[in-house]
């Protein structure tokens, strides 16, 4: 997965430095535009195809990074620990009634009988 993402990355870099360097390619005409058009259900293959290959192989391994998601340890992006907020602290419990460890228990909390 890392590698993929890795890829991902280190393709919109390129052709970001390409793009902008060397070539004259505007992706915001292209690329760009065929990208909200899956969100809208517009596809307009053409405007993928006239992109260089940079931008391409891009999309392609951008596609296949979501294809991956929520199979790896990325989904934990869209979980919000917000039960950890309210969650009680760890309560360890002896089974018999000696004191274990120098500190007194904790005012609250009840030991298990």
């Amino acid at each position: 997965m890392y590698l993929v993402l890795a890829v991902v990355i280190l393709l919109g870099l390129l052709n970001t430095v390409v793009a902008n360097v060397v070539g004259h390619y505007d992706y915001r005409e292209g690329v760009s535009v065929w990208f909200r058009g899956i969100f809208f259900f517009d596809l307009r293959p053409e405007l993928m195809a006239g992109a260089p290959l940079g931008f391409q192989l891009h999309g392609l391994a951008a596609m296949v990074l979501f294809a991956l998601w929520p199979f790896t340890r990325l989904v934990h992006v869209f979980s919000a620990p917000l039960g950890y907020l309210t969650r009680p602290y760890i309560v360890y419990r002896s089974r018999d009634d000696v004191q274990l460890g120098s500190h007194s228990s904790r005012r609250g909390w009840e030991r298990s009988k």
